[in-house]
C-alpha cells in the first residue's frame, strides 16, 4: 500500500506540473498536500515545492474562466484561506482575498434570479461552501459581518431557487452528486449559524436526493448529518436502510501500490492528492471540517 512518502517522492519528481490542471482537481491540490507534508514531516523540501505550485496558480488566475471548486477560482480561493488560516503559508488571508476575487465570486452568484442550469446550481454552491469557510475562519468583525449578510442573502436566493423547483419537478434535473455537495454545505454552515431557511433546505434537498436514489455508489455521509430534516417517512426509511449497509472506505483499506499521476491527481475520485491527504488526515489527526468534507470523510 502506498505510504504519504510514496506519494511525495512520486509528486516530487514529476517536472511538468505547470500541465496539472487548476484549483482543487489540480496545483491546488497537490500544494495542500505539500504544506500538510511539510508540517508532519518538517520537511523544507515540500514546504518550498507547495509555494512554487500556488505561486503558480496566483500568477495565472486571469487565464481562468471557471469558478468552480473542481478546477477554477474557488478551489484557488478556498485553498489559499485554508492554508493561511492553519498558519502554513505567510498570507493575511483577511487582507489578501477580499482584494482578490470576493466581489467577482458575489456577482456570479447573484447574476440570476432564476435557476437556469445544474451548472448554474454546482458554481453557486461552490462559492456558498467558499463563503461559509470565510464566515467560520476570518479574524475580522467588519469581514464577518459581510459574510453573514452574504450567507443570509444565498440562503434566501436558495430558498428561491427551491421553490422554482418543486414547483415545476425541476429538481429532477439536478445532478445528485451536486445536490449532496450542497447538503455538506448546509452541513457546515449549520455548526456555526442559525437561520430559520435552513430547515426548508435540509428537508427538501435530501427529499430529492432520496427520491431519485436507486442505489447505494455514492458517499451518503451528509444525508446521515441531517437525517432529523428528512420529513417523508418513505424516504426516512429508505435512508435508515441505505444507513445499515454504508461501508465508508478509509485509508487502511486502500491496497494501491501505484498511481498514475498524469491521470489524476486531484482532491477528489482517490485522485493523488486525495490519496496523500487522508494518509495524512488520519496520522495527523487532522479534524478540519472544510477539509474532511472535500475529502469526504466527514
Amino acid at each position: 500500500m502506498l505510504s504519504a512518502e510514496d506519494i511525495y517522492s512520486q509528486l516530487s519528481h514529476v517536472k511538468n506540473y505547470e500541465n496539472w490542471d487548476t484549483g482543487l482537481n489540480g496545483k491546488s491540490a497537490v500544494s495542500l498536500f505539500l504544506f500538510h507534508y511539510s508540517k508532519l514531516k518538517k520537511s523544507t523540501e515540500a514546504h518550498n515545492k507547495g509555494i512554487d505550485l500556488l505561486e503558480h496558480e496566483l500568477n495565472n488566475l486571469e487565464s481562468i474562466s471557471n469558478v468552480s471548486l473542481f478546477n477554477g477560482l474557488c478551489g484557488i480561493a478556498w485553498s489559499v484561506n485554508y492554508l493561511a488560516s492553519e498558519n502554513m503559508i505567510d498570507i493575511d488571508h483577511d487582507d489578501f482575498l477580499p482584494d482578490l476575487l470576493e466581489s467577482e465570486l458575489k456577482s456570479i452568484f447573484f447574476s440570476n434570479n432564476a435557476l437556469i442550469s445544474d451548472h448554474q446550481f454546482k458554481n453557486n454552491s461552490d462559492i456558498f461552501f467558499y463563503f461559509i469557510e470565510r464566515y467560520s475562519t476570518t479574524q475580522s468583525d467588519i469581514l464577518k459581518n459581510e459574510y453573514e449578510i452574504f450567507i443570509n442573502r444565498s440562503l434566501i436566493l436558495f430558498t428561491h431557487f427551491f421553490h422554482q423547483l418543486d414547483s415545476h419537478k425541476l429538481y429532477e434535473k439536478l445532478d445528485i452528486k451536486n445536490l449532496i455537495g450542497f447538503i455538506r454545505n448546509l452541513n457546515l454552515l449549520a455548526q456555526s449559524f442559525q437561520s430559520p431557511l435552513l430547515h426548508f433546505l435540509f428537508s427538501k434537498s435530501n427529499n430529492w436526493v432520496l427520491s431519485a436514489l436507486e442505489v447505494n455508489n455514492i458517499n451518503l455521509s451528509a444525508l446521515f448529518q441531517s437525517a432529523n430534516y428528512i420529513t417523508d417517512t418513505t424516504h426516512s426509511k429508505k435512508l435508515t436502510k441505505l444507513l445499515t449497509k454504508n461501508n465508508k472506505k478509509t485509508v487502511n483499506e486502500m491496497t494501491l501500490d501505484k498511481i498514475n499521476i498524469s491521470e489524476n491527481i486531484g482532491i477528489w475520485n482517490e485522485g493523488t492528492s486525495n490519496l496523500g491527504l487522508k494518509h495524512i488526515v488520519f496520522e495527523d489527526q487532522i479534524k478540519k471540517k472544510s477539509l474532511k468534507y472535500l475529502l469526504e470523510l466527514d
